[in-house]
């Protein structure tokens, strides 16, 4: 019996029929350049010791969330794939097998620590980025490292913002769903988002599925539905809060292929026709700002890659993973290579074209 770390069996390996519609295990290739996964996670280790004092002081407890079943099987996987959250090296691999040449990475979502004190929430963030940044260095032209920011703090999320820009060369961060239960798009935050467009990183939106916790405790309904639900609200409240409207060129991804909203859009302007309780302060169609985000494969289906692709553009679509977890998609170019009617060029794109240009590669 295969075991991993601390002595305890290792999660059965489930043998998975295919997702409707990727029977034909066609995988597709992208021309002109590399393969770019936008969706993909570590564990800074320093960090988690760091915040070890701090999450004791305060009471908190790591994947609290879910049924008792549910976080055993979280914890169970956490350390099974401990050596993939902390070795770069070890993942490429798997990378390789999987036919990607660049991760796009950021530290897993319970490493954000917007629940810490403001000065704390500050330390950690340089510690993850500063040693995201230099791990990452050590495998040239395989990683492009996602910043993280304490937006707890919106003073000090501004200044990590341009420590992680101008000091460090990302090109990117990846954000929460929420602070806490607090919006993204709240006022509070204006001077942050107003920083990000002027400096040019692309945001990674990552779900957080926990702020209705209390109705998706059983199922793992705190991931496979929650995290769809919460893209779905970043998503709305950054167009109806007006940050869309404010900031025109934004460059942000949602995560998990935005969650429900972009199946749904129809919804919102027909409200925003109808009521005038949600069209103020939104002077253009809602559906309008929605075509500006970007989303990723996430979605599993071919069908459901290809209603994005049709309605949002080839363009606005990105290759992402989840990399390394359960929910993750371990063949994301069969995946890509499934979608019925995709022209080369739409493959391209993708696969690592728009990632490439989000990321200023190309």
């Amino acid at each position: 019996m295969m075991h991993h770390p601390g002595g305890q069996p290792a999660p059965a390996k489930r043998v998975r029929p295919p997702e409707p519609g990727r029977e034909n295990r066609m995988r597709a290739q992208r021309t002109g350049g590399p393969v770019i996964d936008i969706h993909c996670h570590r564990e800074c280790g320093p960090a988690t010791e760091m915040m070890k004092v701090e999450e004791e002081r305060v009471g908190r407890i790591r994947l609290q969330y879910g049924s008792a079943v549910t976080r055993e099987v979280n914890r169970r996987q956490l350390e099974y794939l401990r050596p993939k959250m902390d070795s770069l090296e070890v993942r490429l691999a798997d990378m390789d097998r999987m036919g990607v040449e660049i991760q796009a990475v950021a530290v897993a979502v319970y490493q954000y620590y917007y629940w810490a004190e403001p000065d704390v929430g500050a330390k950690v963030c340089r510690l993850i980025n500063t040693e995201l940044a230099e791990a990452t260095s050590k495998f040239p032209g395989r990683f492009s490292p996602l910043g993280t920011v304490p937006l707890q703090d919106t003073g000090a999320a501004v200044e990590e913002l341009r420590y992680c820009v101008n000091e460090l060369g990302m090109r990117g961060l990846e954000i929460g769903s929420h602070v806490e239960g607090g919006e993204i798009a709240d006022e509070r935050l204006e001077d942050f988002w107003a920083e990000v467009e002027r400096l040019g990183p692309v945001v990674v939106v990552h779900t957080e599925g926990h702020t209705h916790k209390d109705r998706l405790q059983g199922h793992n309904f705190v991931n496979i539905i929650g995290h769809a639900f919460e893209a779905t609200l970043a998503t709305a409240h950054l167009i109806f809060n007006g940050v869309m409207e404010r900031r025109p060129q934004l460059k942000i991804v949602v995560v998990h292929g935005g969650g429900y909203l972009p199946a749904y859009a129809g919804r919102i302007d027909h409200a925003w026709r109808a009521r005038a309780d949600v069209s103020e302060g939104v002077p253009s169609l809602p559906s309008s700002y929605l075509k500006r985000f970007f989303f990723d494969t996430m979605v599993f289906e071919p069908d459901q890659v290809k209603f994005l692709v049709d309605k949002y553009g080839a363009d606005h679509v990105l290759l992402g993973t989840d990399y390394p977890y359960d929910m993750g998609d371990d063949d994301p170019l069969e995946l890509i290579g499934s979608v019925p009617g995709l022209e080369q060029s739409q493959i391209d794109l993708i696969a690592g074209g728009n990632a490439a240009r989000l990321l200023g590669y190309a």
